[in-house]
C-alpha cells in the first residue's frame, strides 16, 4: 500500500501484503526496518532492539522479548542444528578441524537470524494489536 492506502499490487515472494508504509515481517528482520514506518535502525545489536525509532518515535525497547519468550523458538532449532551436525559427521566423516571450522559460524548465523525473525514478528504482532 501506498502512503494514501492504494494497494500498489507488488509484493516480494513469501510475505503477505503490508499496510501503508510497513515492510513484511522478513524484511523487516533482515534490513532493520521499523515495524511501523519502514526506517532502518530497528537493531542496535545483531538481536537486540534499539530504544525507540529515529523516525517515527515507537518504542522497541519496551516491547523486548525476555529469554522464555525466545526458548520455543531457540530450543528445536538447536536440537535441529546438533542432528545436522550428527548426521553430517555420520555421513561423511570429515575431520574434527572441519566441524570446528563450519559450525560455529553456522550455529551463530541461524541462532541471530532466528531471534531476529522471532522478536519481530512479536513486535509487530504487538504494534498492530495496540494500533486496534
Amino acid at each position: 500500500m501506498g502512503q494514501l492506502g492504494c494497494h500498489s499490487g507488488v509484493k516480494p515472494a513469501g510475505e503477505p501484503s503490508s499496510i501503508a508504509g510497513q515492510p513484511g515481517i522478513v524484511r523487516a528482520a533482515l534490513f532493520a526496518l521499523c515495524p511501523r514506518c519502514g526506517a532502518t535502525g530497528l537493531f542496535a545489536a545483531p538481536a537486540m532492539f534499539a530504544p525507540k525509532c529515529r523516525l517515527c518515535g515507537c518504542e522497541f525497547a519496551s516491547h523486548e522479548l525476555g529469554p522464555r519468550g525466545l526458548y520455543v523458538v531457540i530450543a528445536p532449532l538447536i536440537i535441529g542444528l546438533v542432528c545436522a551436525a550428527l548426521w553430517l559427521d555420520e555421513t561423511l566423516r570429515p575431520p574434527l578441524w572441519l566441524h570446528a571450522l563450519i559450525w560455529p559460524p553456522l550455529v551463530a548465523l541461524v541462532v541471530v537470524a532466528a531471534m531476529r525473525l522471532a522478536k519481530v514478528a512479536w513486535l509487530t504482532s504487538r504494534i498492530n494489536r495496540e494500533a486496534e
